[in-house]
């Protein structure tokens, strides 16, 4: 009976996409053009595939070019914006639910030259001079098909609006790349595609706020706690460091954790053994308050909370800029 509901709510789904798409292309005056080059880094299915830092480095990489760069994002979790103006001081992070007025906004008020717009694929009001597509490489078009079925956003042959592809997580992923390659181009032929890897950089203590070597947890009995749309990605990143994750918890993307759980997950942690937790910097600005406010690492002195952080790395990087920077 739910999978019957749920074809059916897809299926409405579908047809309200079909007339969103359809009211833009029969009329392309709504779509609105800005004074600056628009790059729109999204995806086509609901979360995990690691947008927040491949917009971080490519923010960077164009602001090292001279140019005048801002961020363009809804903002869909206060946790993300927050990572996003720490990671890039000097760049304007504009938060509005219309990308176009945004977008005039970085324009008008910094004279921004690139706009890169996050999570902008669906946001078809905005004009962009680069469509970037980003696919988890682990799980490239989630189960199940479109909303609620599964997690897509919008039917695959949509992908044929894209400019580019890349790859997030390749290195997590790499055994499906070939026919992830295969799709892409089936849809958009002789369209770029790059692979993004992602590798840990840094460990950190979320109270002590001191560097952890990573070898303090290789081969280290732990626990790990996240709120993200794709947690599998991030347990492989933590047990590629050589630790060994024996109680995992897993919450919803932008999960707004509650002292209780917080209490629930170490009292967990103490009855099988494990004093150590490793999260994302993600879930660092929804968990650090929550402890501090809470106290309760105070009554867990040698608790310890360890915050990872990733880079991404971009094979072909210099030909993704010059089509970022080139008209």
């Amino acid at each position: 009976m739910k999978k019957v509901l749920a074809k059916s709510l897809a299926s409405i789904y579908q047809g309200f996409i079909w007339l969103w798409w359809m009211s833009y292309w029969k009329f392309p005056s709504r779509v609105k053009r800005i004074p600056a080059r628009v790059i729109s880094i999204g995806n086509i299915t609901w979360g995990g595939t690691g947008k927040t830092p491949l917009v971080i480095r490519l923010a960077r990489d164009l602001m090292d070019t001279g140019k005048k760069v801002a961020v363009l994002t809804r903002g869909y979790g206060h946790d993300e914006i927050q990572e996003l103006r720490e990671s890039l001081p000097g760049v304007p992070v504009v938060v509005h639910r219309d990308r176009a007025k945004a977008a005039a906004l970085a324009v008008r008020s910094f004279g921004s030259e690139i706009l890169l717009l996050d999570d902008g694929f669906q946001h078809l009001r905005l004009h962009r001079d680069l469509d970037i597509v980003a696919i988890n490489a682990t799980l490239p078009f989630g189960p199940g098909g479109l909303i609620p079925l599964g997690t897509l956003r919008e039917p695959l042959e949509h992908l044929s609006r894209a400019h580019a592809f890349i790859l997030t997580k390749s290195n997590l992923g790499s055994k499906n790349l070939h026919w992830i390659r295969q799709k892409l181009l089936s849809i958009k032929p002789h369209a770029p595609i790059y692979e993004a890897f992602y590798k840990a950089v840094d460990l950190k203590d979320l109270i002590r706020n001191e560097s952890v070597p990573f070898v303090r947890i290789a081969g280290k009995e732990l626990a790990v706690i996240s709120g993200i749309e794709d947690p599998f990605s991030f347990e492989k990143t933590v047990e590629h460091l050589g630790a060994k994750i024996v109680f995992a918890a897993r919450f919803n993307d932008h999960h707004a954790y509650t002292a209780g759980e917080i209490a629930h997950f170490i009292n967990r942690c103490r009855k099988i053994g494990v004093g150590c937790v490793v999260t994302t910097q993600k879930d660092v600005y929804r968990l650090k308050p929550l402890l501090e406010q809470k106290d309760v690492l105070k009554q867990n002195p040698d608790f310890r909370f360890l915050v990872l952080r990733v880079e991404v790395t971009i094979d072909d990087e210099e030909n993704l800029l010059r089509r970022c920077l080139n008209p």
